[in-house]
């Protein structure tokens, strides 16, 4: 049975409950994803659902992976230590990208592709979403490695091979679906990614716990994150993290001006190499963590016909577009936030004053009730009451005629 390393699964869920958690302003996917060490832009090797704004972007990588896959790692030299790969894609319209990519010196190769179904930010609060294929092409019996296709001397040529342990693999075309969202975090931005695919992501073409000891958290599941910030204005530095569908990565990558260099650790979790219980030498392959890294170059097409290589005079103008947008979005927030208090204030007032013109009739009311009854009460008594007893006249003259002085 497979399992999680404790460590990397606590660390990974405070890390994404932090982001999905943050009060941080959801971001538009500004800054541009790095190229992933196999299929195009990405994280490490799990794709993410991003697509840049800019029609006719490019990215050209080429990387390396360390398998020193001989029993006597001395006799092996620096060419048959790494495994290299060279990618090729481009960004067309906002929606799309393709590409292709080499797996290695020999060169077996695969096409690629994307297409953005949801935009970053094209629904409040709602995730970008996106389909996507990889290893499209001849080469069917390709592992996550890609080195399951080889060649040999046969005779005066070279011809291509299938490894033995490699028949059970069916990984051609590899479909996988994806959601993206960005957060900025002031002149920072974070991003965490979650997604499910076939093939490269969940065959380990019936090899079990020699293809993959650890790490896979569920058959076809992938997630990631990263975290980007600019050290100066032309320079940006992507911290990433992920599990790939069967192990924990994590790498650095820096950018200037487009030329960009990485440096990753796979398979974390599975430490140090160990033959003493894996069958059939995929020890010496698998299951043991591995040191790889990049050089990459991202650019546009309209720019180079222009002579614009590298990207400064893009980038500031981007950095400003990026700016503007956390700005709108941040104020369009707040302009919600303050209408949906005003409805409540505007309904709390009415409320009060609906209140208060009840309290104010019954008050009357009552008054004119209790003056009905005053009224009933003093006529009450005005019936009651005897006449009044008119004044008496004055008394009348005697006839004396007082005397006079």
């Amino acid at each position: 049975m497979r399992t999680i390393p404790l460590g990397g699964a606590l660390v990974f869920g405070v890390l994404t409950a932090s982001l999905t958690g943050t009060s941080a302003l959801l971001a538009q996917g500004g800054n541009p994803y790095p190229a992933t060490l196999q299929f195009g832009t990405g994280l490490i090797n799990t794709p993410v659902a991003w697509i840049s704004p800019n029609n006719a972007d490019v990215w050209l990588q080429t990387s390396g992976k360390g398998i020193p896959y001989y029993v006597d790692v001395s006799e092996m030299n620096f060419a048959t230590k790494v495994n290299s790969n060279i990618s090729l894609e481009t960004h067309w319209l906002g929606r799309f990208s393709v590409g292709v990519s080499a797996y290695s010196q020999n060169p077996e190769y695969g096409f690629f592709g994307q297409a953005l179904l949801v935009k970053p930010g094209q629904f409040a609060f709602l995730p970008a979403l996106a389909v996507g294929v990889r290893n499209v092409g001849k080469y069917d019996n390709e592992d996550r490695l890609l080195v399951a296709h080889d060649i040999e001397l046969q005779g005066t040529g070279y011809e291509e091979v299938v490894a033995g342990y490699a028949d059970g693999f069916k990984t051609s075309p590899t479909v996988y679906g994806v959601a993206t969202q960005n957060f900025q975090l002031g002149g920072a931005e974070a991003g965490v990614s979650v997604g499910y695919g076939n093939g490269l992501f969940s065959d380990d073409g019936d090899l079990g716990s020699a293809y993959n000891e650890k790490g896979q958290i569920a058959s076809g599941l992938f997630l990631g994150t990263r975290f980007v910030f600019h050290p100066s204005l032309n320079t940006t530095l992507s911290l990433l993290g992920e599990n790939d569908g069967w192990d924990w990565n994590a790498g650095i990558v820096g950018d200037y001006r487009g030329i960009s260099v990485g440096v990753y650790g796979t398979e974390l979790e599975e430490g140090g190499k160990d033959c003493t219980t894996n069958e059939r030498g995929l020890c010496r392959v698998y299951n043991y963590a591995k040191l790889n890294v990049s050089l990459g170059y991202n650019g546009n097409i309209v720019d180079i016909s222009r002579g614009v290589i590298l990207r400064g005079r893009v980038t500031d103008l981007t950095r400003e577009q990026q700016r503007l947008r956390a700005e709108i979005t941040a104020r369009e927030r707040r302009i919600r936030r303050l209408e949906a208090e005003l409805r409540r204030a505007q309904a709390g007032e009415l409320a009060e004053i609906a209140r208060r013109r009840q309290e104010l009739e019954r008050q009357i009311t009552d008054e004119r009730e209790a003056i009905k009854r005053a009224v009933e009460r003093l006529e009450q008594l005005e019936r009651g009451r005897p006449p009044a007893t008119p004044p008496s006249n004055p008394p009348e003259s005697s006839g004396i005629t007082p005397p006079s002085y």
